[in-house]
């Protein structure tokens, strides 16, 4: 899957941002299951909050700066998007290289 997703959806484009996000707002809220065990799986690290996620394809209307020019998220909590609340699940959402989360590979593959 790692493959086919790397040929067909390269990072720096719209097109793969875009079906990207797709896949993520179906996941968070079809597929909860899938996103916790990636999560707990997979995903290593902290957010270093960079604020970047939030301006995948279009600035979040929800993104806001601190008084030391930091993000944040205006409706952070039970109001947060899916989405947003568990970026990045695994190693093909990732797509920022800076992201505080890395990925291992799942044992046995």
């Amino acid at each position: 899957m790692r493959a086919w997703v790397d040929k067909h959806l390269p990072r720096r484009t719209l097109l793969g941002q875009t079906l990207r996000k797709l896949r993520r707002f179906y996941l968070g809220n079809l597929n909860k299951e899938y996103i916790a065990q990636a999560i707990k799986d997979t995903r290593k690290g902290d957010c270093n909050r960079c604020g970047m996620c939030c301006e995948l394809i279009y600035k979040c209307p929800f993104l806001g700066r601190d008084a030391q020019n930091l993000p944040f998220c205006r409706i952070y909590g039970d109001l947060r998007p899916a989405n947003c609340r568990n970026y990045p699940f695994d190693a093909v959402d990732s797509e920022i290289d800076t992201c505080g989360y890395s990925f291992t590979p799942k044992s046995g593959k």
